[in-house]
């Protein structure tokens, strides 16, 4: 086999093809990170609304005894 110029061009272009994929692949998984950081901070924001809510039964019922 001889290497020459358009078969390093050749490799050159899947190599790039493949650069290009896998830098897409990683801005995808990056915005689906963000995505669920803040699905996360949504999730335990109603966590705490909700221990907030509770304390207040709790309040009232210790109240009415």
């Amino acid at each position: 086999m001889v290497i020459d110029e358009k078969l390093l061009l050749e490799e050159k272009e899947k190599l790039t093809k493949e650069f290009n994929d896998l830098a897409s692949k990683i801005k995808s998984v990056e915005l689906n990170v963000g995505t669920m950081k803040a699905n996360l901070n949504a999730i335990n924001g109603a966590i705490q609304q909700t221990d907030n809510l509770l304390n207040k039964v709790n309040e009232q019922t210790n109240e009415k005894i």
